[in-house]
């Protein structure tokens, strides 16, 4: 007779109670395996995710790093063009490679930051490069001196700007 014949028989063989008991520790068991695999389960799922926000991570790093190297370019660009005199042959080329640059970063989600002389002084998107005192209720930006720029939604290179700040009452 094979082994299956013989556990099967058994089977038939076997006290009620004894039989209620071996599956009670089934059950057991079988809750503690499913426990098991949910939280291995879970486990990798939290890893996966956590794998592909630090991947994120990097790839948007590299990015704005990336963004912030070609702003680079673009400012020479600009500083040739206020050198240039207007009837320099190389300017219209200078004038043509920074516009493709500029719709490369628009198209990029690089967006140039806007600042009114005269507006407030926000640290968040502006950098006081200098300050000089005036006749100004709260400090105001006096000269841009840099372009900044935002990245989806976040600062990339913030606006270098002069800044006038209310003089002392004395």
């Amino acid at each position: 007779m094979s082994t299956e014949g013989s556990a099967l028989e058994r089977e038939r063989t076997m006290p009620l109670e004894q039989a209620q008991a071996e599956l009670a520790t089934a059950r057991e068991e079988n809750a503690e395996l499913r426990d098991k695999y949910l939280r291995a389960a879970a486990s990798i799922e939290n890893a996966r995710k956590q794998a592909e926000r630090d991947a994120e991570l990097r790839i948007n790093q590299r990015l704005r790093s990336l963004y912030g190297r070609l702003l680079e370019v673009a400012d020479n660009l600009e500083r040739v063009l206020v050198h240039a005199p207007e009837g320099d042959p190389l300017r219209q080329g200078v004038q043509a490679t920074l516009s493709q640059l500029q719709m490369i970063l628009r198209q990029e989600g690089v967006t140039p930051i806007n600042v009114e002389i005269g507006a407030a002084f926000d640290p968040q998107v502006h950098e006081a490069i200098s300050t000089h005192m005036g006749d100004v209720e709260h400090p105001i930006v006096a000269q841009v001196l840099q372009r900044g720029y935002m990245s989806d939604g976040q600062v990339l290179r913030p606006a270098r700007v002069v800044v006038t700040i209310p003089a002392r009452a004395t």
